[in-house]
C-alpha cells in the first residue's frame, strides 16, 4: 500500500510540475517539489528506500524535464541515500531538519548543475546566478519543505505508509 500511495504522490507532483508549479513562480524561480519530495520519504524511509525513491523520481525529472538523462536520477538517488543515512540519528518531527536538509540539497543539486552545464562549454555568470537565482530557490524550496514534510510526516505516522513498506 505505501509503495502505491507513495506512487501516486510522485506522479501527481509530475503533473504538479510540469503546470501548477511554473505558474507560480517567485522571479522566475519555480520550487523544486520532487527534490523535497525525496528528502522527506528518504527522512522516514532509510538509505536504502531513500535511494530508490530518488533514482525514480529523478529518472522521471529527467524524462519529462531533463536536457540530460540520468543526471537528476543520480543526484537524487546519492540525496535520497544520504538524508536517508540520517533516519535512527534525527528527531523527524523537527521541522528544522527538512529545512535545513532542503537547504543544502538545494545548494548541491545547483552546483552539480552549473558545473554540467559550465563543463558542457557553456558561458556562466556564477555570481549573477547565485544572487538572482540560487538565493531565491533555497528559501523558496526551504519555506515549502515545511508543509509538505508535514503532510509526509502524517502519512506514516497514521500508518499508510510504513517504514518497511
Amino acid at each position: 500500500m505505501g509503495t502505491i500511495i507513495i506512487s501516486l504522490i510522485i506522479l501527481f507532483n509530475l503533473i504538479l510540475q510540469s503546470t501548477l508549479f511554473q505558474q507560480i513562480e517567485i522571479y522566475g524561480v519555480a520550487p523544486n517539489i520532487a527534490l523535497i519530495l525525496v528528502i522527506s520519504f528518504a527522512i522516514y524511509s532509510g538509505r536504502n528506500r531513500g535511494a530508490i525513491i530518488g533514482f525514480f523520481v529523478g529518472i522521471l525529472q529527467d524524462i519529462i524535464f531533463g536536457r540530460t538523462i540520468g543526471l537528476n536520477a543520480l543526484v537524487f538517488m546519492i540525496v535520497g541515500y544520504l538524508i536517508g543515512l540520517m533516519d535512527q540519528k534525527i528527531f523527524k518531527e523537527n521541522l528544522l531538519i527538512p529545512f535545513i536538509f532542503t537547504a543544502l540539497t538545494t545548494i548541491i543539486y545547483e552546483a552539480i548543475n552549473l558545473l554540467l552545464i559550465f563543463l558542457l562549454g557553456y558561458r556562466i555568470e556564477l555570481l549573477n546566478i547565485i544572487k538572482k537565482i540560487l538565493i531565491i530557490e533555497v528559501i523558496y524550496n526551504s519555506i515549502i519543505s515545511l508543509i509538505i514534510h508535514y503532510y509526509i510526516s502524517k502519512l506514516f505516522k497514521s500508518g499508510l505508509i510504513k517504514k518497511g513498506y
